[in-house]
């Protein structure tokens, strides 16, 4: 336990404070003068305060110039070390960013967490926007996607030969006309779409004069996948405006992220502290993308005072668009929260209904599939608060048994022997199936509560017994929902070995394709259908005319047998 002799030579400075449990990080605070905030710290005679300085046996302070300077290394500091009194942003679901890697030769990606290096642009509301938005500005810009060693590559990969990056890696252009690209990108990802826009419509008129037709017609194709891909989120402002909306109650917090005149993204966040503080953690851990206003309900002293620091003019609405955009946002917080209130009961029901040990907040859900006793594979789903979680799906290959019993006990020993047990574990199957599942937890030392839906009659199986509930009772609907998602992953999982076995085999039957080539067109394709889907002139860069000619040939043959 500390006492107030530990902060008397702590300076009426700017900087950052760390409660200190041995070597964990209990909690981090920032201060515009450290010995007063940690003193009224030492006075608090009951609360959060009171709780820090009886556990911590240490206190490290880092002196800074300013405030601004002491919320950057606050939030930093809080989203690396996790300090369990520090209030988190928590994702209602994760969400994608656009990752710009700090290489001397940037690669560009999707990433699902701002983990490593680089400048991370986002969030983003989906994960199918996000690629699709990828996938029109690489037509555009010409960036590297791959992650080879380009100290040791001589010669440009397939993206080269099929027009989707310059060949970079083999320096088929410099470094410097390269990186200059990367930052005209980069200003794109900020939220400037207007700059790609008149871009591609300057490339276009251009090409036109110079009546290059063909040209001028790619990037009308590239303008209008642009529109309908930005069109997608919904909402297009008649005005270009740069702007966030931020509403919050019952610690549920949403973000409108407006940029060019489009909706870019819809975020939903819990988090138990006030409005300000949240705004201050959220702009400082995405300080890549800040608008040019955030517009709010209520301005208060606090906000003000928290609009300086950031450099963020911070208000309420100052126009009619800006008050719809206002009450939309609100409209969206009370339909998010009334889905959480909803979800929570629902899981409030099933740990009754189910005799659970505990509220089943996380479900893991397995399913069994195979093709006629060969490839068969486990799918595992996660459900946490009653909602998908699917960046943590995995996907297990177990060899060619044909005991469906057996593959469960494979696949639960599999997950649970490394990581953590879910609150409830899922079976698609009866009590057989449960009955594996429990077997085998008990085999590896664990134990947490197992249950199944027998797949016609949809009844609840427990290892005490079966539970019907009517066909709309809410309990029944999100346990088929996990049902039918292990279903759906387990069978595409199925399907996607099963094409790329019968693919491999159809190549290894063709004449001019040798086993470069087979290498090059299992990279590319996954199926004969998709191979079949593509132009001529794609395949001939990739493995050329002769090998070209022989495929087509041969996949059109028994695509039609």
């Amino acid at each position: 336990m500390l006492d107030f002799s530990t902060i008397e030579n702590i300076p009426h400075k700017a900087g950052v404070y760390v409660f200190k449990k041995g070597n964990e990080h209990i909690y981090i605070g920032k201060a515009k003068d450290l010995k007063k905030r940690l003193s009224s710290h030492f006075k608090a005679k009951e609360g959060k305060s009171k709780v820090i300085v009886n556990e911590a046996d240490s206190i490290e302070v880092i002196l800074l110039d300013n405030e601004k300077e002491a919320l950057i290394l606050e939030a930093n500091m809080i989203f690396e070390y996790k300090p369990k009194y520090n209030a988190m942003l928590k994702d209602t679901q994760v969400y994608p960013y656009i990752r710009v890697s700090n290489d001397e030769i940037p690669c560009v990606e999707m990433v699902r967490s701002r983990k490593g290096d680089g400048k991370f642009y986002g969030p983003f509301t989906n994960v199918q926007f996000t690629r699709q938005l990828l996938e029109v500005l690489r037509k555009v810009y010409k960036f590297r996607t791959c992650h080879r060693d380009m100290s040791r590559v001589t010669k440009p990969c397939m993206d080269f030969h099929l027009g989707l990056c310059t060949g970079i890696c083999a320096r088929e252009e410099s470094v410097e006309d390269y990186r200059k690209r990367i930052d005209e990108l980069s200003r794109v990802l900020k939220g400037d779409f207007a700059h790609v826009i008149d871009f591609v419509k300057f490339k276009m008129e251009q090409h036109a004069k110079l009546l290059d037709f063909e040209n001028a017609a790619k990037y009308r194709d590239i303008l209008l996948n642009f529109n309908k891909v930005m069109e997608t989120q919904g909402v297009v402002l008649p005005e270009r405006v740069n702007l966030d909306v931020v509403v919050g109650k019952h610690k549920t917090f949403l973000v409108f992220k407006i940029r060019s005149g489009y909706l870019l993204s819809k975020l939903v966040y819990e988090y138990d502290g006030d409005l300000d503080e949240f705004i201050e953690l959220f702009y400082v851990r995405n300080q890549m993308d800040v608008p040019d206003k955030i517009i709010i309900e209520k301005k208060t002293r606090s906000v003000s005072e928290l609009s300086k620091i950031l450099s963020i003019r911070i208000d309420q609405p100052t126009d009619e668009l800006e008050e719809q955009l206002l009450k939309k946002a609100i409209d969206n917080l009370n339909y998010e929260i009334g889905l959480i209130i909803s979800n929570r009961n629902v899981l409030k029901q099933m740990k009754e209904l189910l005799g659970l040990s505990k509220l089943p907040n996380r479900i893991e859900g397995i399913d069994i599939s195979h093709l006629y006793g060969k490839n068969t594979v486990a799918s595992l789903v996660v459900f946490e608060n009653g909602e998908v979680k699917k960046e943590e799906y995995r996907r297990y290959k177990l060899g060619d048994i044909l005991d469906d019993f057996e593959s469960i006990r494979m696949v639960v020993k599999k997950r649970y022997i490394k990581h953590n047990l879910p609150d409830l574990l899922f079976i698609d199957g009866g009590i057989g199936q449960v009955n594996a599942a429990h077997e085998a937890l008990v085999e590896i030392g664990k134990e947490c509560d197992v249950i199944g839906l027998a797949k016609e009659e949809e009844i609840i199986v427990t290892r005490h017994g079966e539970i019907k509930l009517a066909y709309e009772h809410p309990v029944l609907r999100l346990l088929v929902r996990i049902r039918d998602e292990t279903h759906r992953v387990a069978n595409e999982f199925t399907r996607a070995l099963s094409t790329k076995r019968s693919l491999r085999s159809i190549l290894d039957e063709i004449k001019w394709i040798g086993p470069k080539k087979k290498k090059l067109l299992l990279e590319r394709y996954t199926s004969v259908e998709q191979i079949l889907s593509v132009s001529r002139d794609e395949i001939e860069r990739l493995i050329g005319k002769k090998a070209t000619e022989s495929l087509l040939s041969e996949l059109s043959y028994l695509r039609n047998f």
